[in-house]
């Protein structure tokens, strides 16, 4: 028991001394009739005031304590709720120093296959849809490049790379409505949840999308911004293959092959 609660608790037993021994001194109290009322009724009334009184400073009390009790327990569950969500938040930037550590790593290893590679390989995208799909807890992922004027899809690489992994149902209408509101979009899919993330280039009719599945509502507990860093690398690198294609069709060599693939399909 707190000193103030004790505090309290001895002023009530000294008002309820007060009260008890009023009413049994009562009969002392009175010994004549007052306005008429006989001595004996004037004793009842006292008594009957005194034992009112008490009771009313009783339940005064009680209702004091109930009300001290509830604020008690709202401050403990409110201290309860803090310490859950400060064992959330150190949860969630372990997390993100997590997607960091890997965010790094990958700028890294991209950056050191740039400088290493001759000429960009696809095999590059395949890594950032791995990568993407590692980051999202291994979640299976999918890079496509679609042309938005033309509504065409130029370019996909899955991760996982299997034959169950390669039936998307997603309509590139839906992903151009996803680049022309610039935000992170979910899209349900024959009961499953998809993660649709644009790039941010907003010139040009090439747009990059990051579509992953949010198995078991894992997006709750990731910030899906992050998987930005991977479409854009993407996108990035799919413009520089496709002008380096375009590079060599355009070349000598280039039509000589053309030239010789039609001939042979005239052949065959």
């Amino acid at each position: 028991m707190s000193e103030q609660r004790s505090k309290k608790f001895q002023w009530i037993s000294l008002a309820y001394l007060i009260l008890f021994m009023l009413a049994v001194f009562s009969p002392s109290l009175v010994t004549r009739d007052y306005f008429g009322v006989h001595e004996t009724h004037v004793e009842e009334f006292l008594i009957f005031v005194f034992g009112f009184t008490g009771i009313a400073i009783f339940m005064f009390y009680e209702k004091l304590m109930e009300k001290k009790e509830k604020e008690n327990q709202e401050i403990m569950d409110a201290c309860e709720q803090a310490k859950k969500e400060l064992v959330s938040s150190y949860q969630y930037i372990g997390s993100v120093n997590r997607q960091l550590d890997l965010l790094k790593k990958l700028i890294n290893d991209t950056s050191v296959s740039m400088y290493e590679q001759a000429k960009l390989s696809k095999d590059l995208l395949h890594s950032l849809a791995s990568a993407a799909s590692v980051s999202f807890g291994g979640a299976p992922a999918l890079l496509r490049f679609v042309h938005l004027d033309k509504l065409r899809t130029e370019g996909e690489f899955h991760f996982p790379n299997h034959k169950d992994n390669n039936n998307w149902r997603i309509a590139n209408k839906e992903l151009k409505r996803v680049h022309e509101e610039n935000r992170i979009s979910s899209f349900e899919n024959e009961g499953e949840s998809l993660i649709l993330v644009p790039s941010d280039q907003r010139s040009g009719s090439l747009k990059a999308f990051l579509i992953v599945k949010d198995i078991d509502n894992r997006s709750k507990d990731f910030d899906p911004s992050v998987l930005k860093v991977f479409v854009n690398q993407a996108e990035l690198v799919f413009r520089d293959l496709r002008q380096v294609d375009k590079n060599e069709a355009d070349s000598p060599l280039g039509h000589v092959e053309a030239v010789a693939r039609e001939v042979k399909g005239e052949i065959d």
